[in-house]
């Protein structure tokens, strides 16, 4: 009957297998990387300075590149204020056709002052980062 447990199965010693080393092999793509990694090595052998000065050529791209970002925020930053000095002068202007209401000025001189402090400040933090902390 299969409701009735199983008899008593007789005790059989456990052993444990002697440990095996097996042979080191290289994989496939063990093999190329380590072909790759030669090639790269003999570049440094050649003649050629240009792996060797490629560190120099990325910190000069970095460093000129965010002066020249730097330097087009803060002239664009300088024509915008020009023209909102020319627009308050032309405003203020007897003669002129050109007229906006106090309140159109003083909001368009305020906003433009603040943007201009502001965009400045976070241009050269995110550019230039305070690396002493």
């Amino acid at each position: 009957m299969s409701d009735e447990p199983a008899g008593k199965k007789p005790e059989e010693s456990f052993t444990i297998p002697d440990p095996r080393v097996e042979e080191l092999k290289v994989s496939v793509a063990d093999s190329i990387s380590l072909a790759d990694a030669a090639l790269e090595y003999r570049g440094f052998e050649s003649r050629s300075k240009l792996p060797l000065t490629r560190p120099w050529w990325d910190w000069l791209q970095s460093y000129v590149l965010k002066l020249l970002l730097f330097g087009f925020v803060v002239w664009i930053n300088i024509w915008w204020t020009r023209n909102v000095l020319r627009m308050v002068w032309q405003s203020g202007s007897k003669g002129n056709y050109f007229h906006l209401d106090n309140d159109v000025l003083i909001t368009l001189v305020s906003t433009s002052i603040a943007s201009f402090l502001g965009l400045v400040a976070i241009v050269a933090k995110s550019l230039f980062p305070d690396s002493s902390k």
